[in-house]
């Protein structure tokens, strides 16, 4: 499946691991240029890349200055506006195309990691979307797991009302902690109008990311 070149905040927010305000924060107080996101209507949407810078400039808030890693995010998108708007690399999927290390006196950046996290939660997204369907003609257009009628909301309802697995799959045999997965990744990246957005990683904090740090400090021989 190609990557979609723009997605929606909600989105942008899961794969950043981030919340939607902090997306918006990223346009708000233009720490991306515009190539990184446009607006349709009243909604944002966001490059790959933008989410994974997003994922740096926050993920970094604790060891560097907001100063630092605005300087940090200039050089970082001078390098990549210079390629002209180049897709893959919008897309993360051409992370050879740019030198993602930011230098300055004795202090070295690398803002890969970040990118690549990133890309492992946009492939989770693609994975999901392997799973649950939703289709305006089947079920009224409620997400449902590929290939069933099953609506993922009787499933993520049962586990949040304590119902286990063995339960569960007794009687949806299909029924995968893949496929619970997926549901959470959907949902979230999907949410309903009028419902606040429910982050997979509050509701299990044992499958937070733990975030690489990054920053270097380099000495001359």
């Amino acid at each position: 499946m190609p990557p979609k070149h723009f997605i929606a905040t909600a989105e942008a927010a899961f794969i950043a691991g981030l919340t939607d305000r902090q997306m918006h924060r990223i346009v708000d107080e233009r720490l991306v240029p515009q190539s990184l996101f446009q607006r349709q209507g009243s909604q944002r949407r966001f490059t790959l890349l933008a989410a994974g810078l997003a994922k740096f400039y926050f993920g970094t808030e604790d060891v560097l200055l907001a100063g630092a890693r605005r300087w940090v995010l200039d050089e970082i998108t001078d390098r990549v506006q210079r390629l002209e708007a180049d897709m893959g690399v919008l897309a993360l999927s051409r992370l050879d195309a740019v030198d993602w290390k930011v230098a300055r006196k004795a202090l070295v950046i690398d803002v890969l990691p970040y990118l690549q996290e990133a890309l492992a939660r946009a492939d989770e997204v693609a994975r999901a979307s392997a799973l649950v369907t939703a289709d305006p003609e089947l079920m009224g257009g409620a997400a449902v797991f590929a290939g069933t009628r099953v609506p993922v909301e009787i499933v993520l309802g049962s586990l949040a009302a304590g119902v286990g697995m063995d339960r569960l799959k007794a009687s949806y045999p299909f029924l995968t902690e893949a496929h619970v997965r997926a549901a959470a990744i959907h949902n979230e990246v999907h949410p309903r109008r009028g419902r606040p957005r429910r982050r997979w990683s509050d509701a299990n904090p044992e499958a937070t990311p733990v975030a690489t740090r990054v920053v270097r400090r380099t000495f001359a021989a």
